[in-house]
């Protein structure tokens, strides 16, 4: 007696269970012995429904976690083969782009008869017109003050030129500064090889390069192709400035402001070639 009193819960929660695997199976035919079970087959019925659909709601919505999970992993490792592709986009544009601007260089050296040093830019100064900045070669690689900064150009027409940077202002042991034609501060000597006729072109404030002709008279036209007259004890002659882009009369319209497009685009020098020049 104390053991049925001590368990009489498991006892009857047993009992029920099996009471009702009983029935569910009897329902299944819906008699026992070809006698109608009535009301309680009815309940039987009913909670066999309920366990029936209660179990296939459970099983779809595992079915639909499962294919949101390996949807979710889809798309993780779509969106890194997307990233890894653009990387390596990027390189080939890179390999590409580091390619051309070598076979630029390398038709570039070809024409030139001067001693040089190969610059790597190494800082930029508080321009924001690229009109200064230090390489990483100084007086050990030979370069002095006043030495020509150039850097291989291609025109429309893909004739590569020697295209003017500027010239080295300051140096030490390992590093050069440069000024650029954009430097409000940096003058230069030019011919117009169209008209054959000479000026001075500077850098502004804004980041533009201008200039006029010594000839108040002399007139030039848009595309006319500007190099260094050689004209001063800096600069030596036939290395390409740019080409005009625009002819702007002055106040007193007699003479005429030359807007100058540089050959260089100095907004993606990363290496120069620094002539030495034996000025002795």
């Amino acid at each position: 007696m104390n053991f049925i009193k001590n368990h009489i819960k498991k006892i009857l929660f047993s009992v029920t269970i099996f009471v009702l695997i009983i029935l569910i199976g009897l329902s299944s035919i819906g008699r026992i012995d070809g006698a109608n079970l009535g009301f309680l087959g009815g309940v039987v019925s009913g909670f066999q429904k309920l366990t029936f659909n209660t179990g296939h709601t459970l099983t779809n919505s595992f079915f639909s976690v499962q294919e949101i999970v390996r949807m979710r992993e889809e798309n993780i490792m779509l969106t890194e083969n997307v990233y890894e592709l653009k990387e390596q986009v990027r390189n080939l544009e890179n390999i590409v782009n580091k390619s051309e601007a070598l076979e630029t260089e390398y038709e570039m050296k070809k024409n030139l008869t001067y001693d040089y040093v190969v610059g790597q830019v190494i800082a930029l100064d508080d321009s924001n017109w690229f009109s200064r900045f230090t390489i990483d070669k100084g007086e050990k690689d030979g370069l002095k003050v006043n030495d020509i900064v150039i850097h291989a150009v291609k025109t429309d027409k893909g004739v590569v030129q020697i295209g003017l940077v500027g010239i080295v202002t300051e140096t030490s042991s390992n590093w050069s500064k440069v000024i650029t034609l954009l430097d409000e501060n940096c003058k230069i000597s030019f011919r117009d090889i169209n008209s054959d006729e000479s000026g001075i072109v500077q850098g502004n404030i804004d980041g533009t390069v201008t200039g006029y002709f010594f000839n108040s008279k002399a007139l030039a036209g848009e595309g006319d192709f500007l190099v260094t007259s050689g004209i001063g004890e800096i600069y030596v002659p036939e290395i390409y400035i740019g080409d005009v882009k625009e002819v702007v009369p002055t106040t007193d319209a007699s003479t005429h402001k030359v807007v100058v497009e540089p050959a260089v685009e100095f907004t993606k020098l990363n290496r120069v070639y620094v002539i030495k020049i034996d000025r002795q």
